[in-house]
């Protein structure tokens, strides 16, 4: 794990130094002034050309994996290549965008293993068309465009491309290796390479379809190469279609070595490198760099909104949770341990910082939910009056999982994975309230029609469910909170200061401090139809109060109460009936 993270750094620092370089080597005031004296009519054309380069490329995956027996719509295609870009530019991370797309795919036909080979393919044919220009154009203007940084580059690329072939075509290469590397983690990864080897040479019968592959490869190369040209036609540049013809490949390939993040720094600094050797300016070659930058943010960003809607957590669904590494100091409790709260176990996780608080606060690192999130509470929570009111009920809507007409949100409520959480119609809920559903997929707080929850009441729910029935009235500062289920019927009011407790902290060991042993449940609460609930009442878990009961304040209740009675003290007891 700290090695996937120094790669990780050391990746974003050599991004940046990359960025450093370009922008100190550029004359700014050149840069500026060929970025304002663009044309628009040619600027427009760049950007028009976008979508057909990610038709081009969905449009090939999808005849690969109808050979491969997989029906998918191009536009579904079409828009998880778009995916693709929001991983790889708008939200870089060691998740890549060919991953989730391929996951998403995958999770949807039951078919990973071939999701993932058409991917590979794809990226594998174009790969081997990419190869073929750019090692034609480099050898064509070699004169111009020698630099030992850029030979580097080159051979390591032509290198990797060899390698892969051998080690993915060669069958007897990976046998080889599966008898001969020990039990372990290596051997591991070579037996589902393997797997993978054998979905990807399943296609070979159908040549029909690496033949298309081959040719869609090369027709979008092309329509790449029009898209550098067009891009530098925009900034004014005596730029001719044979110099995009040279360009474009070996810029392409020098974008795929690994050392960056998301290709950022790298990509700037091929376009800035080789404009200016052949005679163009720096300045040009990062101005259509930039463009490139900007076009695919837009992509990548349509990308987040759909990805959004898919409803994948790729840091929870792709990597094994029992694997998930966590940081226990030295003088606390390692192994199988529960942790007394959902914030302690994530921040033990050895996740960025970024991760950490997306998991806390909506459950996923998920780039277009979590900036939904932060708009909301930063524009709508604090803002009074009607305003605050009027713009709390439409940002709301976008966050939660349901949402009826006329709820009305206070000031500063806090959410937590609000995506689980629903509220029905004509609902209040008062200033400093917090609503929170974390945990597994299970917990969800659901709020019927016209529900008032008080100032300062809290609801939460680890791996549970809270329901509070139509009309209910919880008074301020009451505190529902369990790890199975809290239930209220409908007309249930509660006065303040009130607890309802769906679980129990176990503490049979001695060896363990009782916060790490877990909880212990008894089904949790049920409160039936309009029940009245003093100030200040305690209702431990296991308890179902009967319809139409009512209960003195202070009481707490231990044990089931029959419907319609009356109970108080501590523990509560039965002291008369309402009939």
């Amino acid at each position: 794990m700290a090695r996937k993270s120094l790669n990780i750094l050391l990746r974003w620092l050599i991004s940046m130094a990359l960025i450093a370089w370009v922008f100190y080597k550029v004359d700014l005031s050149k840069l500026w002034q060929t970025i304002i004296q663009a044309d628009w009519f040619y600027f427009g054309l760049s950007i028009a050309i976008t979508p057909l380069l990610i038709y081009l490329s969905s449009w090939k995956w999808q005849v690969i994996l109808r050979a491969q027996g997989i029906h998918a719509s191009g536009l579904r295609l079409f828009w998880l290549y778009m995916v693709g870009y929001f991983f790889n530019t708008v939200l870089p991370t060691n998740v890549g965008g060919d991953v989730v797309r391929a996951y998403a795919l995958g999770k949807s036909t039951g078919e990973n293993a071939k999701a993932f080979a058409s991917v590979f393919i794809e990226r594998f044919t174009g790969l081997t068309a990419l190869i073929l220009v750019a090692v034609i154009a480099f050898f064509a203007a070699l004169r111009s465009l020698w630099d030992f940084w850029l030979i580097i580059a080159m051979a390591v690329s032509v290198a990797g491309y060899l390698a892969l072939l051998v080690i993915i075509f060669n069958e007897r290469y990976l046998a080889w290796l599966a008898h001969r590397v020990p039990a372990g983690l290596l051997r591991k990864m070579i037996l589902k390479l393997k797997k993978f080897q054998e979905a990807i040479l399943s296609i070979r019968e159908h040549r029909g379809a690496i033949v298309f592959a081959m040719i869609n490869s090369f027709v979008f190369y092309l329509a790449a190469v029009v898209n550098v040209w067009v891009s530098a036609l925009a900034f004014r540049c005596p730029f001719t279609f044979l110099d995009a013809l040279i360009i474009t490949p070996i810029i392409m390939v020098v974008m795929m070595l690994p050392i960056s993040i998301g290709g950022i720094g790298l990509a700037e600094w091929a376009y800035f490198f080789t404009f200016d050797r052949l005679g163009f300016g720096g300045a040009v070659g990062l101005s259509v760099a930039l463009l490139m930058r900007i076009k695919a943010l837009a992509v990548g960003l349509l990308g987040g909104v759909y990805y959004s809607s898919l409803g994948i957590r790729m840091d929870q669904e792709v990597r094994v949770a029992e694997t998930t590494e966590r940081e226990i100091g030295a003088g606390d409790v390692a192994g199988e341990v529960k942790y007394f709260s959902g914030f302690e176990d994530v921040m033990r996780q050895k996740k960025s910082p970024l991760g950490k608080y997306a998991d806390i606060v909506i459950g996923r690192l998920n780039g277009w939910l979590l900036i939904k999130y932060e708009l909301v509470n930063l524009f709508c929570m604090p803002l009074p009056g009607m305003i605050g009111y009027a713009l709390r009920q439409i940002g709301f809507k976008g966050l939660l999982g349901g949402q009826g007409k006329g709820t009305v949100w206070g000031r500063n409520v806090t959410l937590r994975h609000p995506q689980k959480i629903r509220v029905g119609k004509r609902c209040v809920i008062e200033e400093y309230c917090s609503l929170s559903a974390q945990g597994d997929e299970k917990s969800a707080i659901t709020l019927g029609d016209e529900v008032l929850l008080g100032r300062g009441t809290v609801l939460g729910t680890r791996n549970g469910t809270v329901e509070i029935g139509d009309y209910s009235n919880i008074g301020a500062n009451c505190r529902l909170g369990t790890t199975t289920r809290i239930q209220f019927g409908k007309h249930v009011l509660l006065a303040a200061n009130c607890y309802i407790g769906g679980a129990q902290h176990k503490f049979d060991r001695l060896d363990v401090p009782i916060m790490r042993q877990g909880y212990d449940s008894k089904g949790g609460v049920v409160i039936e139809d309009d029940v009245w609930l003093g100030a200040g009442v305690m209702v431990l878990d296991g308890v179902t109060i009967g319809t139409g009961s009512v209960i003195g304040a202070a009481a707490v209740v231990t044990k089931d109460i029959p419907p319609y009675s009356i109970a108080v003290g501590i523990p509560a007891k039965v002291v008369g009936s309402r009939k």
